[in-house]
């Protein structure tokens, strides 16, 4: 079952002091455009880089996914200069149980942007919109990501396998917070 419930945007960007996340603004198109063409985010989203379509209905496309309730897509912004520098989004795989997708953008990696804004929007996930759990996937080889999951308290939940683009298959490492899977 899928949520079809619309969600509401937090009231105020959630924010520990140095990330903060927010809604897509017009003024986010450009770098997140530019970022869906990073090779390392290509590597690991699925994705398509944004052509210019996807830049005119951008954040359209953002605000329906909240009215239909299908994900919660959110900006990851510097707290201090509202400068975005990456994104993250909830997808609804219930009314209970999401999967949390996210991309830094390649000049601001190295900083923690990741592992704080994965907190954030986890614990939003958990506490003010009362969902259950949160998943995190990661492909086995993407050691970013996985150490994102374990610095935010996620725990191992499984491994499975799906196609990869190549024609070949990928292992996929599941991660889970919440209901029997950590508690952040």
């Amino acid at each position: 079952m899928t949520r079809s419930t619309p969600i509401a945007p937090p009231a105020a960007p959630l924010t520990d002091g140095t990330v903060a996340l927010r809604p897509r603004r017009e003024s986010d198109v450009e770098a997140i455009a530019a970022a869906s063409h990073d090779p390392e985010i290509r590597r690991w989203l699925d994705d398509e880089p944004m052509d210019a379509q996807a830049r005119r209905d951008f954040v359209a496309r953002g605000e329906e996914m909240w009215r239909s309730g299908k994900a919660a897509p959110l900006v990851i912004a510097d707290a201090v200069t509202d400068e975005p520098v990456g994104s993250i989004n909830l997808q609804f795989r219930s009314d209970a149980v999401v999967t949390v997708a996210y991309g830094v953008f390649p000049q601001c990696r190295g900083r923690g942007a990741a592992p704080r804004a994965v907190r954030l929007l986890a614990r939003w996930a958990l506490s003010d919109l009362g969902l259950e759990r949160v998943i995190l996937e990661a492909d086995e080889a993407n050691t970013a990501s996985i150490r994102v999951a374990e610095k935010c308290g996620f725990q191992p939940a499984g491994t499975r396998t799906e196609p990869a683009g190549d024609g070949g298959e990928r292992s996929i490492v599941v991660f889970a917070l919440g209901d029997s899977g950590g508690t952040g």
